[in-house]
């Protein structure tokens, strides 16, 4: 099965939940991108568009960015927390929790709105949501 195919399996996203857009695989990670910024050939980026997926040898990985954005049409493996739940995994912590979803990379929310992406081992949910890093 392909990665693309796999998250949409594992979270139940609709099958039209990356029209218009274009996906471009490098390495272990798989980008997505609107087709006129995969086309874009005056400069040569370091990388186009947004990080998608990371790909592992038994699961895929969705990154925290892209489900913030894309994740909301999400039906599965997705566990609501609290304001003080999503405050410990937004600062890298765990919690326990009984939920409806299966072990795993999960989406996490707070009131709907998707706060990043955990990995689920019943009954512990550890945040994978990334930490601030300063720009230069």
């Amino acid at each position: 099965m392909q990665p693309i195919d796999l998250l949409r399996k594992r979270f139940g996203f609709p099958p039209d939940w990356l029209n218009g857009l274009e996906l471009k695989a490098e390495q272990e990670t798989i980008f997505v991108a609107t087709p006129e910024a995969m086309q874009f050939e005056q400069i040569n980026p370091l990388r186009r568009g947004l990080r998608l997926c990371r790909l592992f040898p038994n699961s895929v990985k969705p990154t925290t960015f892209a489900m913030q954005i894309l994740g909301r049409t999400a039906t599965r493996n997705r566990i609501e927390v609290t304001e003080e739940q999503a405050r410990l995994l937004i600062n890298n912590g765990e919690i326990e929790i009984e939920a409806d979803a299966e072990n795993g990379f999960v989406i996490v929310c707070w009131r709907s709105f998707v706060v990043g992406v955990g990995l689920y081992k019943k009954p512990v949910l550890k945040s994978h949501i990334p930490k601030f890093r300063p720009v230069d």
